[in-house]
């Protein structure tokens, strides 16, 4: 067997992402994926696209995240060619609901800025949202409307970037743990996994919660899971598709459920489902929904989000370990940053310069927590 010239811990939606980026310019890859940890993250997300929603104004990651949701328009139908999967992208728009006079006078706010900045969102009056959700909550007062957020289907994703990486040439090794970085003469030289070691050219890092568990990192990784419970509901009969944040989570259609999150809780590497947690989440959907209040949770899941200390992920190569990247910490946006976070690592690796991505990657550097 081949030493590739990449191999990526890690095989959630940014490791496929990465891996088909670094596949389709030629490089050798291989993923190597334990497998069999409950909670990853990919498995659990409802697949959120929402920059203009979840991401502050003052964020520096903001044209990141932009560029993070654009980029699925331009790889749907790609994917859907070379894997034959429908990633399920859904770009019609995401509804942040106001509740109370601060939270409507927060939320025009922001939608004053942004259209300032040339974003794409407007404000909806009381009326106006029941026109487009007739079933909303008689407390909502108005809602900031992103027209070009949305969502994916994270699994289909997830299966759709790594049909398309195999078929470029991407070996991906299942129910393999990786124990370790391997280093010799101040270069890494592979993994050290349960049945041995892989060398490599290099070694990208996108174990998630995981990543920071590693041994033979240079230094401690600062990342820590962050548990998110969601509940499934059957979606209010005759109630149009719509995605709705509001009452400190979000609810979303998708197939004939309505998804309701997520918990944030530091609760380590438990992914396990609480009555707590259950319970906060139906006063969520209720207060969204009504009609919700009555109905019977279909199913319930956890994930474990990769976060770090100032929110944003770390994403470049290592300050002194020539040939050791990462890509690890996305925390709540793992789907939404997934495809251009494959984009840069991909560029990087290859040492070819992203002018055309025309973002400041600075906020994103592994060093940050190091220097």
């Amino acid at each position: 067997m081949s030493t590739p010239e990449v191999l990526i811990v890690g095989g959630g939606i940014v490791g496929a992402a990465a891996a088909r980026a670094l596949a389709v310019e030629g490089v050798s890859v291989e993923i190597v994926d334990s497998g069999a940890e409950p909670g990853i993250a990919t498995q659990a997300s409802a697949g959120m696209l929402a920059p203009l929603v979840e991401i502050r104004e003052s964020e520096p990651l903001m044209g990141l995240a932009i560029r993070g949701r654009d980029r699925y328009r331009e790889l749907a139908p790609v994917l859907r060619e070379e894997s034959n999967v429908d990633i399920g992208l859904w770009l019609d728009g995401i509804l942040r609901l106001a509740f109370g006079e601060e939270n409507e006078a927060q939320l025009r706010s922001a939608v004053a800025w942004q259209r300032q900045q040339g974003l794409n969102t407007e404000w909806l009056s009381a009326g106006e949202l029941r026109q487009r959700c007739p079933g909303i909550s008689p407390d909502a007062r108005g809602a900031k409307l992103a027209p070009e957020d949305g969502a994916l289907e994270p699994l289909a994703t997830l299966e759709a970037l790594l049909v398309s990486a195999a078929r470029r040439g991407a070996r991906l090794v299942r129910g393999e743990t990786v124990l370790a970085i391997e280093s010799s003469e101040g270069r890494v030289s592979g993994v050290r996994t349960r049945t041995g070691r892989r060398p490599a050219g290099a070694v990208v890092v996108a174990a998630g919660s995981w990543s920071g568990r590693l041994g033979g990192l240079p230094r401690p990784l600062s990342v820590e899971p962050v548990r998110g419970q969601m509940l499934a509901y059957d979606w209010p009969e005759n109630e149009p598709p719509a995605i709705l944040y509001g009452a400190g989570g979000y609810v979303l259609k998708r197939g004939p459920e309505a998804l309701v999150g997520a918990t944030m809780e530091f609760a380590g590497f438990d992914a396990s489902t609480t009555p707590l947690g259950e319970a906060d989440l139906a006063v969520q959907a209720a207060r969204v929904y009504p009609a919700l209040a009555k109905a019977p949770i279909r199913r319930k899941w956890a994930g474990l989000r990769p976060c770090t200390p100032d929110g944003r992920p770390i994403v470049g190569p290592d300050p002194d370990l020539p040939n050791l990247w990462y890509a690890t910490g996305h925390g709540r946006n793992g789907v939404l940053l997934a495809a251009v976070t494959g984009d840069i690592i991909s560029r990087q690796v290859r040492e070819i310069p992203s002018p055309d991505l025309e973002l400041d990657l600075a906020p994103l550097d592994p060093g940050r927590f190091w220097r």
